[in-house]
């Protein structure tokens, strides 16, 4: 059968065809990825699938592929390097930059984590859990349930880790913790909320 698998290094996405059998392995069709893209392949991967629904579905486990795969069109694939720590720090409200599968860090002042400032309507976000990279970092925290704010700033300062992962085709905005996010897409770059540390202040 045929498929196609994209891959992204340093801005530049790759993409290409080609034939695999239907009952491979994961582990057999990361090996061949890797040497199509000329990846290393002991620093280790992630292999995404877009589904009939356009949505970004990671593939981790032999029946994940097997579902991939039993798709009437041509199964797309997306390949994306370990990640990595990027040698800096974005300070809030910066735009987070790098490739799919960096993580990057951003300093997110105690000024900026207020109720009022997630709730701002010239700020936006796009997406659900996965958002798009030019979101609001603020409004995402809440909407994700990675931070509850208050009224008044807490006494400390908070560093945000995001994974960047590709971009979608689609991004589906929820209401949720109070916060509205839109719909949108395509979209080049998207991430998710790894982790947040409290940095006292």
């Amino acid at each position: 059968m045929i498929i196609k698998v994209r891959h992204t290094n340093h801005g530049e996405t790759t993409t290409r065809r080609f034939k695999i059998d239907r009952h491979i392995k994961l582990d057999e069709l990361k090996n061949k990825m890797c040497e199509r893209f000329n990846i290393n392949y002991e620093k280790g991967i992630k292999l995404f699938y877009f589904d009939e629904d356009n949505d970004h579905v990671i593939v981790s486990f032999e029946d994940e592929l097997t579902l991939a795969l039993e798709s009437n069109k041509v199964p797309i694939f997306e390949i994306v390097d370990k990640p990595k720590i990027v040698d800096r720090e974005c300070i809030y409200p910066q735009v987070p930059k790098g490739d799919p599968g960096d993580c990057v860090k951003i300093l997110v002042e105690s000024q900026y984590l207020t109720l009022a400032n997630a709730m701002r309507k010239d700020t936006e976000a796009w997406g659900t859990y996965i958002y798009s990279n030019d979101s609001d970092i603020v409004k995402v925290l809440v909407h994700s349930e990675k931070m509850g704010l208050a009224d008044d700033p807490p006494p400390y300062d908070v560093i945000v880790t995001l994974r960047l992962l590709p971009g979608n085709l689609k991004y589906i905005g929820t209401t949720n913790r109070g916060v509205t996010t839109l719909n949108y897409g395509p979209y080049d770059l998207s991430f998710i909320v790894e982790n947040v540390r409290i940095v006292p202040v």
